[in-house]
């Protein structure tokens, strides 16, 4: 289960924004340690009260026996809330960027430019890994994330496996495609209301009579532009 876990994790972090891998980390470090304190406690219940087999049926406690399957239950609602985690880790990221957000623009270019540079390193890793036979020594990558690329590698079902497998570089380049589309999508509707207000109002944010709209800015009005993500 862990081991599924893990890959769930791996997997969701390839599909979004490194932004979010730390607390997707965090989601799956809390999982493998309650995971473990629910087994554990699982067995200790299971433990409680011998079986009918061994107590006999006349000195078999049921009253201990009803607490243990009380326990049971217990023990297995939180087994369920423990794989509500996965469904966690699963959606963490894809919340998205609302486009009523006065800084949408900024955050889906901070965005961008994230996954932009993880496609660059992901390219130049696998292209350091071509040269040099292994990844000891690549200046783009932390011991830490050496490691776990190598165990990665290691654990491949791949004959010949990479650092960064094409269907990861194809999905990330798939997101820039799709991160740029959304800004032009927004910069074109921040444009149109803004020659909207321009003609309705007048230059400088005048009525047509030339006279200042009161009570209202234009910086407030742009960013009450409704639509979704």
């Amino acid at each position: 289960m862990v081991d599924k876990a893990a890959a769930i994790a791996e997997k969701q972090k390839s599909r979004v924004d490194p932004m979010y891998h730390e607390k997707i980390d965090h989601l799956l470090d809390t999982y493998t340690r309650k995971l473990a304190e629910n087994m554990n406690q699982g067995f200790a219940i299971d433990a409680r009260v011998p079986s009918v087999m061994i107590a006999g049926p006349s000195n078999f406690p049921v009253g201990k026996k009803e607490k243990q399957n009380r326990a049971r239950d217990s023990n297995m609602e939180e087994w369920r809330y423990i794989q509500g985690l996965l469904d966690k880790i699963r959606s963490t990221g894809m919340g998205g960027i609302s486009a009523d957000d006065p800084a949408a623009i900024e955050k889906l270019q901070k965005k961008l430019n994230g996954l932009e540079r993880s496609q660059l390193i992901m390219k130049e890793v696998n292209a350091y890994y071509r040269k040099h036979g292994k990844l000891d020594g690549c200046a783009l990558l932390s011991p830490d994330q050496i490691e776990k690329l190598k165990a990665s590698m290691a654990s491949s079902w791949r004959s010949d496996p990479r650092p960064f497998e094409s269907y990861q570089l194809t999905n990330n380049n798939a997101e820039i495609r799709r991160v740029k589309a959304r800004i032009e999508q927004l910069s074109k509707q921040a444009q149109q209301e803004f020659s909207r207000l321009g003609v309705r109002w007048g230059p400088c944010g005048n009525e047509p009579g030339g006279q200042p709209l009161a009570g209202v800015s234009l910086t407030e009005s742009l960013t009450r532009t409704p639509g979704p993500s």
